[in-house]
């Protein structure tokens, strides 16, 4: 998460590189994870935590992930359904039980993430013609299920955005 640098008194921060809201489906999500990832495994995680390879139908709360198929600082593309066929997409990496080696290493590390997410974004808006949203600014259509969705966003923040 990058916040600006700017004075409080000017203007508030502005948080970006959280992830975007698409509306897409699941092929679209994977080439999308081609584009910017080598070689990667293809992983569910359901809401109650258990991982498995995808098969079947993928649920709201569930999540997607896409992860370099390398040993080091694997980089992942991480799609949790949030409803019907609406996406919260992050990019992120794997952090090394003790931390990045170096600051620039983590420095690298976020930069690559933002590159990544902007990529995928430019994917879906400009080759595939699908509307991508900032997380930071998307509102739920439906008031009586903003709650829950505003719920698995919030959760998701908290478990992948670095």
């Amino acid at each position: 998460m990058l916040i600006s640098m700017v004075d409080k008194s000017e203007t508030s921060p502005t948080i970006t590189e959280d992830g975007i809201i698409v509306r897409a489906e699941l092929e679209h999500l994977r080439k999308a994870a081609e584009l910017v990832l080598f070689e990667y495994d293809e992983i569910v995680e359901k809401r109650d935590g258990q991982r498995s390879s995808v098969i079947g139908t993928i649920e709201t709360g569930d999540t997607l992930i896409f992860r370099e198929d390398i040993d080091l600082f694997p980089a992942e593309i991480v799609a949790i359904k949030i409803w019907e066929n609406l996406w919260y997409v992050i990019s992120t990496s794997e952090i090394p039980p003790s931390g990045f080696p170096t600051t620039k290493d983590a420095m690298r590390a976020g930069e690559a993430e933002a590159k990544r997410l902007k990529r995928i974004k430019e994917f879906f808006e400009k080759d595939a013609g699908i509307k991508t949203e900032d997380v930071t600014e998307w509102k739920p259509d439906k008031r009586a299920d903003a709650d829950r969705i505003l719920g698995l966003i919030s959760s998701a923040t908290k478990k992948w955005v670095h």
